[in-house]
């Protein structure tokens, strides 16, 4: 009797391999959810301090995402844990040798005491190895799991669209290619280099929405039975619970499906698909809730309060608007890269559809397109990668332009060397972006994680400039702290709230307002005695971080004679687009306050 084995597949294996580098070429800060949202709260839960954010505090996001990093980060620990016992009993057999055979033999126990120091520093290095870049191979696996499956749901949808086509060729000829036009437009897409091993939550909506849309039923009904379209359910409904907009996938989709049904009069389908949606949502409801319960220690549901900040206040606006067309004029170009004219033409390219088919695949995914592209534009906040879930739908028509052009003209095959110019430069832009622009204030956070000996350290910056304890990694330092920027929760349930907004500022805009007030109102004089800077809100602490452009305006002259020296600076960037970041990241430090 042979057992049969499943192999890993090469694709997947090359996918792992691209992603596992591209993790560890990126060095650089993109946005604080990255760090914020994500690894900050797993750190804290894992190692038991660190900082949350007022979401956090607050219950408006699901811990279900930050869980896979908290995994990592025990992960982390054990592996030093092991070290350390290991390294102890070793060390203690070293002992009893020398007690027993040397016991007044000085060289041996200086050897025995360096050795467990030496045993310390590597286990403390283990361990801060493998929280900085656990999470990056975690994200690597998962965004190479969501390319397999986004190449895979390409396929699958041509595997369905080809049937209707007039030619009827050999679906191999076709689908082969499909797989490498769709593999090359997602390897070498500009915005998912950028972006898919960053530990942002819409990395992790675009993975599995990946998969749910490979496993999702685009016949028309004939599957809904089967396990694969309850897994596409499955994970469409976790992914909701994560980001309630990725809906705006789904309900056009499932409408699509039951249409199709009720079209063909299929009643029992349309209950028995009913039933499937029932006890799906309620699975990945339920796990979705113990999760919360055991970050937030009691029953509570994020879902609820993301929609009541939101949707029913304006507080949603306080980190900012955008003009409606924003989506339109940046980020699908930027998401979109060289292959926007091939989405194009995918996009304006007539689908041939049968009788029995309300929408072909593609079309569906058009209808979709235009869904999204139009909610989200209504919604005050927009940032480039809230349509990063769109990518899977891009890329099925960009491929469909590729297949089309090289069947219409039967000499252009774009796998060819000559048109990898623009996939390589595509690549290379991104990764020199990853790697050069914004690196400062993460590197400024493995610098003070080796400083010995550090009793304060302050952030005058913007908040969130940097990550925090996922980087530094420390809870030794007495006093650690950064400028806020909390947003005006007492005016949630305000009727008026959105003229209030207006007039609101956070820590943050204080400081920018009028820097010199900011510091004579928040810090104490610099001969003021110890005991009596308890009244300020924030005391000079002994390493001071601040951006270039503050030390050019201002920190540069103020700090003189102050005591405080510059002690280092790393590279940031050449230009920012918003100036507080403009420059170098600048360590002063003043000595005097070691004590």
């Amino acid at each position: 009797m042979s057992i049969k084995t499943r192999r890993i597949s090469p694709l997947f294996l090359a996918l792992v391999i691209i992603r596992t580098v591209n993790a560890l070429v990126i060095s650089s800060y993109f946005q604080a959810d990255e760090f914020w949202q994500s690894l900050e709260p797993a750190h804290w839960k894992a190692f038991g301090y660190g900082e949350i954010t007022w979401e956090w505090e607050n219950k408006l996001r699901s811990y279900a995402f930050p869980f896979m990093f908290e995994i990592v980060y025990r992960a982390a620990r054990f592996v030093a844990k092991v070290y350390e016992t290991w390294s102890n009993l070793s060390a203690g057999l070293l002992m009893r040798c020398v007690t027993v055979g040397f016991p007044n033999w000085r060289a041996a126990w200086q050897f025995i005491w360096q050795y467990r120091q030496f045993n310390r520093d590597v286990k403390e290095l283990i361990e801060y190895t493998l929280v900085i870049y656990g999470p990056k191979v975690a994200m690597a696996l998962l965004g190479a799991t969501g390319e397999f499956y986004l190449i895979q749901f390409v396929q699958k949808v041509f595997a369905v669209q080809r049937p209707l086509q007039a030619d009827k060729k050999d679906q191999t000829t076709v689908l082969v290619p499909v797989a490498q036009y769709a593999t090359i437009l997602c390897v070498t897409n500009f915005f998912n280099c950028f972006m898919i091993t960053r530990s942002f939550i819409n990395t992790f909506e675009m993975d599995l929405t990946c998969i749910a849309l490979y496993f999702w039923d685009w016949s028309g009904g004939t599957n809904i039975n089967s396990t694969n379209f309850t897994k596409s359910l499955f994970c469409a409904f976790f992914v909701c619970l994560q980001r309630p907009t990725n809906a705006f996938i789904w309900i056009p989709l499932g409408l699509f499906l039951v249409m199709g049904l009720l079209g063909e009069r299929k009643y029992y389908e349309i209950g028995k698909l009913g039933f499937k949606i029932s006890y799906t949502f309620t699975l990945a409801f339920a796990i979705n809730l113990a999760i919360d319960f055991y970050f937030y220690g009691e029953l509570t549901f994020p879902v609820y309060r993301f929609f009541e900040f939101n949707v029913t206040s304006s507080l949603s606006s306080f980190y900012g608007k955008s003009p409606w067309h924003f989506h339109l004029l940046q980020s699908i170009p930027i998401i979109l890269g060289y292959s926007i004219p091939l989405v194009l033409y995918g996009f304006f390219k007539p689908e041939k559809r049968n009788n029995q088919q309300l929408l072909t695949s593609l079309s569906q995914i058009k209808v979709v397109i235009i869904v999204n592209i139009i909610l989200f534009s209504l919604i005050p906040h927009k940032e480039f990668r809230f349509l990063y879930m769109l990518h899977p739908l891009f890329t099925a028509l960009a491929t469909s332009a590729l297949l089309d052009l090289s069947l219409k003209y039967r000499g252009l095959d774009f796998r060819k060397t000559r048109f990898w110019i623009l996939p390589l430069i595509s690549v290379i832009a991104a990764m020199l972006l990853s790697s050069s622009h914004e690196t400062g204030v993460v590197e400024v956070m493995k610098y003070l994680h080796n400083i010995p000996n550090v009793q304060s350290i302050g952030f005058v910056m913007p908040c969130h400039s940097t990550p925090w304890q996922s980087y530094l990694h420390r809870n030794d330092i007495l006093d650690l702290w950064s400028i806020s920027c909390e947003p005006p929760l007492f005016l949630l349930k305000d009727p008026s709230s959105a003229e209030k907004l207006q007039c609101y500022m956070d820590e943050s805009d204080i400081l920018y307002d009028d820097i010199p007030l900011f510091f004579q109102r928040n810090f104490p004089p610099f001969s003021l005695d110890k005991d009596s800077q308890s009244r300020f809100n924030h005391t000079w602490p002994e390493f001071l971080i601040i951006f270039q452009h503050l030390d050019d305006i201002f920190m540069n002259d103020y700090l003189r004679n102050s005591g405080y020296m510059k002690f280092q600076s790393f590279y940031n960037s050449k230009s920012h687009w918003d100036s507080r970041r403009a420059g170098d990241v600048i360590i002063y430090y003043r000595p005097e306050l070691i004590y």
